[in-house]
């Protein structure tokens, strides 16, 4: 939540004026940077793009800033949790080059303009073609996580589908998980079976994301 604060005492007070998505060039200690509104955590955060040889000095220099606010190194297990929580696709499991980015819930990204270009004709036809497949929430009963793999059970005992990440939700206190499910059942309030390790376990299709955090 002091995010904004300390990368405003690292670099400039004009990171504070950065919409979402949006970044700008400045400097940290007389060396060039650029500094981004974005972030893989659902929170507000920013991103610092540097020379190789600046980046142990500029994430020294972050960690003495952030200091009295407590700033902390975290890995990239707690990374993901956090992308899961704000029901960001990851590459690798939600997204690859077989997955069409309509399929994924990613057509506000695409803009097929007047002007053509390279892969366009392809997603005016994906974004034409009817869809079989749709990236869903899952909200799971008790306490097992769904991993990558696991597979979807309708109620008529067809596989429908399979998740793409899952674990337990620190914030919710209970496993979720993304999937790709057939584009009939994609509906929220949907209950379903996640086959975990050989046992069944119930879910329900729930609205990404899971969490988003207030509007500061």
């Amino acid at each position: 939540p002091k995010s904004s604060a300390i990368a405003a005492r690292l670099f400039s007070p004009k990171v504070t004026q950065l919409k979402n998505y949006h970044g700008l060039v400045t400097e940290q200690m007389s060396k060039p940077c650029i500094v981004s509104r974005t972030g893989y955590t659902g929170e507000d955060g920013f991103e610092f793009i540097v020379r190789a040889e600046d980046a142990a000095r500029v994430w020294e220099n972050l960690m003495l800033a952030g200091r009295e606010h407590g700033i902390e190194a975290v890995g990239l297990g707690a990374r993901d949790t956090l992308r899961l929580e704000a029901g960001m696709p990851l590459y690798g499991h939600e997204l690859s080059e077989a997955i069409d980015p309509y399929t994924a819930g990613l057509g506000f990204a695409v803009s097929l303009g007047e002007r053509s270009f390279l892969g366009s004709d392809a997603l005016a036809a994906f974004k034409a073609a009817p869809r079989s497949m749709k990236r869903i929430g899952l909200s799971l009963t008790g306490r097992r996580a769904a991993r990558e793999g696991a597979s979807l059970i309708d109620s008529d005992q067809r596989t429908v589908g399979s998740v793409t990440s899952g674990t337990f939700s620190p914030t919710l206190q209970r496993p979720i998980a993304m999937a790709y499910v057939a584009h009939e059942l994609a509906t929220a309030g949907t209950n379903i079976e996640v086959d975990i390790r050989g046992t069944r376990t119930e879910a329900q299709i729930v609205p990404l994301p899971f969490y988003k955090r207030a509007n500061s």
